[in-house]
């Protein structure tokens, strides 16, 4: 097989990774409820991606740092992931959902996080920046969300399924493309040990910090879609709201090297938690989207700036040597824990408090994680 540069393949796999987020986050929760489950349950459908993110990840990232076996462990995890998701179309009930959703996520769950190490290393070596390869994960997310929305409102969300399939075999095909697998270090890795990192204040205040702003966005990845569509926004409007967040993401990645440069991360980080709190007000204030419109661009910061600023920093605190170990653990805190968090919470509180207290109460969240952010030294 003919090899792609290494930016362009770790580009093509954030292309697929994040198209088949394209269609999952705004329409598989229609299909749940679609087939009958409740709040609560289509929460704890929702949670176990996270879950998985936060127990797989780290231990595969260490045994990567230690064995240069990165690109053998993501295509692995991308082929059982397609093949774990296929009796999705035999599930009617909320027990088969959660079976085949854990598998299918526990085998999903170490890839992205080793790819995000590659990536961090080539921008390192002077390849292009971070968010240059990173954007056409988003060009991709907001392309597939935008042609689901009308095929979900002609074909009924059924086809929600078909479409995610057929983008997981397009992540096989770009997992086959990645660089080769790093030579297995020698020696002592650079930088402080995973557990010398997380013993240290700073990393640790930085981490929850992450965890609360994921978790601020429990009720927008689990219940945004689900609340507009039972307010009468039809399908094609739920995909321009989506479309205009991850635009505005699009934009933000491409303008990320300069604004890293001149900010750095924790500035950057805190900067985006107080937008988040802003956020999370419209959406708890209106379902009218015209007026959901500018919180949807504000996901350019609350998604795009924070992530590509967090990653970096956690790229700086754990060091090149480990640098898969440091994605994965930073995956696993806030994209796993957080994550939980964020969407188990939503899933039990919305049917008590309904949906705009919940985002109101994800802005409170928004605010104590971006405190804490506050209180990381900033490094020179």
């Amino acid at each position: 097989m003919s090899r792609l540069a290494p930016a362009a393949a770790i580009s093509l796999f954030y292309g697929a990774w994040f198209a088949t987020l394209g269609v999952y986050l705004p329409y598989f929760n229609l299909y749940l409820d679609r087939l009958g489950f409740d709040s609560a349950q289509i929460g704890i459908v929702n949670a176990i991606l996270p879950l998985c993110g936060a127990l797989v990840p780290a231990l595969l990232g260490h045994l990567s740092d230690r064995l240069g076996r990165r690109r053998f462990v993501v295509v692995v995890s991308s082929v059982l992931g397609l093949l774990a998701f296929l009796p999705m179309f035999g599930v009617s009930g909320f027990p088969g959902a959660m079976a085949v959703m854990a598998v299918y996520a526990a085998a999903r769950a170490p890839a992205l996080p080793l790819v995000e190490a590659s990536a961090l290393e080539i921008v390192e070596r002077g390849g292009p920046a971070y968010g240059r390869m990173r954007v056409w994960g988003s060009f991709a997310f907001i392309l597939s969300s935008l042609a689901a929305g009308p095929l979900v409102g002609r074909l009924g969300e059924g086809v929600v399924l078909i479409l995610i399939t057929m983008l997981l075999m397009v992540g096989v095909a770009a997992a086959l493309h990645l660089p080769p697998d790093p030579a297995p270090s020698r020696g002592r890795p650079a930088g402080d040990g995973a557990g010398q990192a997380l013993r240290r204040p700073s990393v640790v205040l930085f981490l929850l910090g992450g965890v609360l702003m994921q978790a601020s966005h429990g009720p927008y990845y689990v219940f945004f879609s689900l609340h507009l569509r039972q307010a009468g926004v039809p399908p094609r409007t739920l995909g321009l709201l989506w479309a205009a967040a991850i635009g505005g993401e699009i934009l933000m990645m491409l303008r990320m090297p300069s604004i890293l440069m001149r900010h750095g991360p924790v500035s950057i980080m805190t900067a985006c938690s107080a937008l988040a709190v802003a956020r999370w007000t419209l959406c708890a204030l209106s379902v009218e989207p015209l007026l959901l419109l500018p919180a949807q661009v504000l996901h350019a910061a609350t998604f795009a700036a924070f992530h590509v600023a967090a990653v970096s920093h956690a790229f700086s605190e754990f060091g090149r040597g480990r640098s898969a170990t440091g994605q994965a653990i930073f995956s696993s805190a806030t994209y796993g824990l957080g994550s939980i968090l964020g969407m188990v919470g939503s899933g039990l509180l919305r049917d008590l408090i309904g949906t705009p207290a919940l985002f109101g109460a994800a802005a409170g969240t928004a605010l104590a994680g971006g405190l804490l952010l506050a209180s990381v030294p900033r490094p020179r």
